[in-house]
């Protein structure tokens, strides 16, 4: 696996791009969503929150939500919380991760984000943090993101450049399923929504085999 905390912490301390909140592609789709975002409320999850851009702007009046934060690099955790400091407990949800483990319970949140972060990671990497993200979010809960789908102009320090799969948009929908998607063809991204049900297939069965039962017996 990449040092992933290695490359971003460098990313974060040397870029002054990654530091400024009109190249946040997170804070710009929150804001352009906000209408849908803010009818979800209780817990967020930003994963790859960044410097926290996204993370407090849903934090503001908008939203009736507790935001939760995690970022590979510490460098980064450090400035979301000291740009979330105003918003009470916000320190306290504000983690560094390593090895793609979200330190939370199993359907945790009510929604979880994730902007322009899968691209960054290998595809054994990204199939695991897809996991994690199922793992800790709600039944009924929604996962928003996106992915850009052209290389970066930015390399790591290894000389590798910072998007590590780059596909097609259709390769990502085979791969996320999402109930809707959107293209920008300006900026080489789709954005998608997935809708997590209630019940799963085999309970949907289930349930519907109750009620032929129920049915009968009447």
């Amino acid at each position: 696996m990449p040092d992933y905390r290695a490359i971003y912490n460098h990313t974060v301390e040397q870029d002054a791009r990654y530091n400024l909140a009109e190249n946040s592609p997170g804070l710009r789709a929150v804001v352009q969503a906000t209408d849908r975002l803010s009818r979800i409320s209780g817990r967020y999850l930003d994963v790859g929150c960044g410097v926290g851009f996204a993370a407090q702007y849903l934090s503001g009046p908008f939203f009736d939500a507790n935001v939760f934060g995690v970022d590979v690099s510490d460098s980064a955790i450090d400035k979301a919380k000291q740009r979330m400091a105003d918003v009470p407990g916000a320190s306290q949800r504000f983690h560094a991760v390593e090895n793609g483990s979200l330190p939370f319970d199993d359907h945790f949140f009510n929604l979880v984000i994730c902007f322009d972060v899968l691209e960054h990671l290998d595809l054994v990497d990204i199939d695991q943090l897809l996991s994690e993200v199922d793992r800790v979010l709600a039944k009924g809960g929604t996962f928003y993101g996106s992915v850009s789908c052209r290389h970066s102009g930015v390399t790591d320090p290894n000389g590798d450049n910072l998007h590590r799969t780059v596909e097609s948009p259709g390769w990502w929908i085979d791969r996320l399923s999402p109930d809707s998607a959107e293209w920008d063809g300006h900026r080489q991204q789709i954005a998608f929504w997935i809708h997590k049900p209630l019940f799963t297939s085999n309970q949907l069965r289930l349930r519907s085999s109750e009620r032929a039962e129920l049915k009968d017996a009447a």
